[in-house]
């Protein structure tokens, strides 16, 4: 199975007490722990066992964003705002739109969260 490479929010619950992982992706997953790094993982491997879950149901698998997405969606998005937001710098995100180069998997998450942070989504 092709591993995919899907933006992560982590935070803190009050209510609970731990640390909770989500991934904008996959809506309703979620894997809490006291320790960050094992709510990150245990988020991985819910993330896992959906894809295998889905494909094996032919049921689609999200997919991170990547340069077709963003040509697509252009018209209507401030690329050098959003390379600001993700942390990408402007000029490496303009050469990849004009050249149609290909997301790092940490520059497709970074572009994921960016959106996600302002309630935009690609797919």
């Amino acid at each position: 199975m092709k591993t995919m490479h899907y933006p992560i929010h982590l935070h803190w619950s009050e209510e609970d007490a731990e640390w909770v992982a989500t991934s904008p992706a996959w809506p309703g997953l979620s894997a809490p722990d006291e320790d960050q790094r094992e709510a990150v993982s245990g988020l991985q491997q819910a993330i896992d066992l959906a894809t295998e879950a889905n494909l094996d149901a032919g049921r689609p698998v999200p997919e991170a964003p990547t340069v077709e997405d963003l040509r697509t969606a252009a018209p209507v998005l401030k690329i050098s705002a959003l390379a600001a937001m993700s942390g990408i710098p402007a000029q490496t995100l303009h050469s990849k739109l004009r050249r149609g180069g290909r997301l790092a998997p940490a520059e497709a998450a970074a572009l994921h969260n960016a959106l996600a942070s302002v309630r935009l989504a690609l797919h």
